[in-house]
């Protein structure tokens, strides 16, 4: 009997070591833009969710999920040391949101991936003051099936938000700062670094009380949405009157590597207040991705007869879709013993901008919109002065009886971040918002989640009327002003946004400011239809 028992044990062990091994190995692994996430069966224990941080240092993150709606949904807020742990089960509630939404529209749970947003801090050993903003697509099913989750993020996603001095100025401007404090804000001695497995900043003693301090990100408010997510718009100013037909096509089948999703990536910028006085903008990753073949996406086409086009007009093509525009306030909160005891607001924010397609109907819309770009228009009308006002002209293409173009031509032109290929203006759409940070969250990404210059998702093609064809019709490309820094090299956005002018017999020429985009709402054209 006892060796009955023996062998029992032995065979429990082999089996236990086997189970434990197996629950080692990630059943899969995704990378996106330098965020790597992979999922764990579970036999035993209970699923974990684990995110190792950018960094070592103390650190407290705030954590939001982009919901079908295209709402974000607060997680939390947490902290740690090298890494943090969410509460698995407020994302699994999340997940089954997701999952119950595309169930009832008939769509595969397993051809979408929505983003978790990750809005961090850390205060280094110098007493620095350090952040990243990631997004983290997620599958659903994986959530929903109950799998362990670690994701690993890039190293090289935290930047300096306020170095030392700075920072002890800011304490000392919102709240009296001891001399301990001080000293403890500065370095961080080794018998005090088992205090600060829970804690996001050097513990500090007060009156007896363990006492700390965490900069942490709050959602203030959200300051906008759009229901359109742009693909292409264009001024259109000329002789209108050549114009035979616009075509304007969203060609998913185009991606020719099958192992690439369809990706919709988001932007985000920082605004420093009283301290710094400055704004730096960031990709965040993909707030949304598609498996393309899972979720059979036909491609989608719109027509404009040139009868339907006056001089001048705003044209273009969007997808249907939800956008939201999030505004997040930095505070310095305060703990005693565990405890948050005060809560003191910074003048320092996040904004981002996440988005994402309606899965059951991604055809294009066609938009025709008469007159000059303007602030009081349609969502074509609103993109292109957007982009008139906070993208710059960066190249100028002209060719006979017509043009046709697409996205890779676009963004091979201008040198456009691969995976932001058809860079979509939304905040044009949805308008308002703070003007310093424009040039920054002007914009998500349509793109691929592998890098490629061969892949166009949009193409225009403008034909004129058959006794135009040797009239030369002019397109101005416009990219982003601002650089965004990937793999260590600096890109602008672009996409299909641009001015088309055609010119007429009595030598009519645009009367807009080919430096700035800029033209007046009452100006004479001179073009008499």
């Amino acid at each position: 009997m006892k060796r009955v028992a023996i062998v029992f044990l032995l065979i429990l062990a082999v089996v236990s070591a086997s189970v434990f091994a197996a629950s080692q190995i990630p059943v899969k692994s995704t990378e996106y833009y330098g965020t790597r996430v992979d999922y764990y069966r579970n036999f035993i224990f209970e699923p974990s969710f684990e995110v190792e941080l950018p960094t070592d240092d103390p650190a407290t993150v705030t954590i939001s999920m982009l919901m079908p709606n295209g709402s974000l949904m607060d997680l939390g807020v947490y902290s740690g040391k090298g890494k943090i742990s969410i509460d698995f089960y407020r994302v699994l509630h999340a997940m089954r949101e997701w999952s119950k939404y595309l169930t009832a529209e008939s769509i595969d749970p397993g051809s979408v991936k929505p983003s978790l947003l990750l809005l961090g801090t850390t205060v280094d050993r110098d007493g620095n003051l350090n952040y990243f903003m990631k997004t983290v697509p997620l599958t659903v099913n994986g959530i929903v099936s109950r799998m362990t989750i670690k994701v690993q993020l890039d190293g090289n996603a935290i930047d300096r938000l306020y170095d030392k001095g700075e920072v002890m100025r800011m304490l000392r401007d919102h709240g009296r700062v001891t001399s301990k404090e001080t000293r403890e804000t500065i370095g961080i001695s080794s018998e005090r670094l088992s205090l600060l497995e829970s804690s996001c900043s050097p513990v500090f003693y007060e009156g007896g009380d363990r006492t700390w301090y965490c900069f942490e990100w709050l959602h203030e408010k959200t300051l906008g949405t759009a229901s359109i997510i742009p693909v292409a718009a264009f001024q259109v100013t000329g002789d209108t009157d050549k114009v035979n037909n616009v075509f304007i096509s969203l060609n998913y089948d185009a991606i020719s590597d099958n192992n690439a999703e369809l990706a919709f990536s988001a932007v985000g910028a920082i605004e420093k207040g009283s301290v710094s006085g400055s704004v730096e903008g960031k990709i965040l990753g993909h707030s949304y991705v598609i498996n393309k073949n899972s979720l059979r996406i036909p491609e989608s086409t719109i027509k404009i007869w040139g009868s339907e086009l006056t001089s001048p007009s705003v044209i273009g093509a969007g997808i249907r879709g939800s956008v939201t525009f999030a505004k997040y306030q930095l505070y310095r909160v305060d703990y005693i013993n565990g405890e948050v005891w005060n809560k003191k607001p910074l003048d320092t924010y996040a904004y981002v901008i996440l988005g994402k397609p309606d899965e059951k109907d991604m055809r294009l819309r066609e938009f025709v919109e008469p007159g000059w770009p303007r602030e009081n228009g349609g969502p074509m009308s609103r993109t292109m002065l957007f982009v008139h006002r906070y993208w710059t002209p960066k190249g100028v293409m002209e060719s006979e009886g017509g043009l046709l173009t697409n996205t890779y031509y676009f963004s091979h032109r201008v040198n456009t971040l691969p995976l932001f290929s058809a860079s979509a203006p939304v905040l044009g759409v949805i308008g308002g918002g703070n003007t310093k940070i424009a040039p920054f969250t002007l914009a998500i990404g349509v793109g691929l989640t592998k890098e490629t210059r061969i892949s166009s998702l949009v193409s225009v093609s403008m034909a004129l009327k058959e006794k135009y064809k040797d009239t030369n019709v002019r397109v101005t490309i416009y990219s982003s002003k601002v650089a965004f820094e990937y793999k260590g090299d600096k890109y602008p956005l672009t996409g299909m946004f641009g001015d088309i002018f055609i010119p007429g017999d009595p030598g009519y020429s645009p009367p807009c400011d080919p430096r700035t985009g800029y033209c007046p709402d009452n100006i004479n054209t001179g073009h008499d239809r």
